[in-house]
């Protein structure tokens, strides 16, 4: 499965992108972070990322505003720069779920899968019914070609959200690695379950695909 094929998942009900959350602890006088907030939401990151570089250089203990400056610099593309970020986050407020969560969506995009999949196992420890977390665990670990574990975290993201058939499309894919017979069961359901959910339909053909090969004996 090509890379590329998890930004169309970024619209589903699970959802790949990172958070922007209320990371208040700290000091930060409320107008910057709210002034940087609106910035962002007009399109406007890099005049973001200018209000909330000030605000840490003027204030370097506060988390807020280091926070949403990791934010925007991912949204920018710049992942080395929010990875250290989020990293200095979670060093000083390890607690906050959505700090190890952001961590992992860049660690990710920067094809880092395992230190990914333990930013989310961290984020899981704290909170285990983020289905997010569980789903994008899965995928780190499925692409560093860790198929037991994926299973594992896809597994909880079904149960946690059974509506969102989304996982059960890598669900399938993980278990092709493992066990052909549960991956051809896993893919028919997904169709049965697919041709009603239009978001679904560019992706059918594909899981047709799959089960054709599987049928005929064949890796997919």
């Amino acid at each position: 499965m090509s890379k590329p094929l998890i930004a169309r998942f970024a619209a589903c009900a699970v959802v790949w992108a990172a958070v922007v959350c209320a990371a208040s602890a700290g000091a930060a006088p409320a107008g910057d972070v709210a002034r940087a907030k609106i910035l962002i939401e007009a399109g406007r990151g890099e005049d973001a990322i200018a209000v909330l570089e000030a605000a840490c250089c003027e204030r370097g203990e506060d988390l807020a505003p280091r926070f949403y400056l990791a934010y925007c610099y991912g949204v920018a593309g710049r992942l080395e720069e929010a990875r250290a970020e989020y990293e200095i986050c979670a060093r000083r407020d390890p607690d906050r779920p959505e700090i190890h969560y952001n961590l992992g969506v860049i660690l990710n995009e920067m094809g880092q899968y395992q230190a990914a999949a333990r930013a989310y196992e961290e984020a899981l420890l704290l909170d285990p019914g983020l289905v997010a977390a569980n789903f994008n665990c899965g995928l780190s670990h499925y692409y560093a070609h860790e198929p037991v574990q994926a299973i594992k975290f896809y597994r909880e993201a079904c149960a946690l959200a059974p509506e969102d058939i989304t996982v059960l499309y890598w669900l399938a894919l993980a278990y092709e690695e493992m066990d052909r017979r549960v991956a051809l069961s896993i893919w028919e359901d997904y169709v049965n379950q697919a041709v009603n959910v239009a978001a679904e339909a560019p992706y059918v053909k594909s899981a047709r695909d799959h089960i054709s090969a599987l049928r005929a004996g064949k890796k997919p």
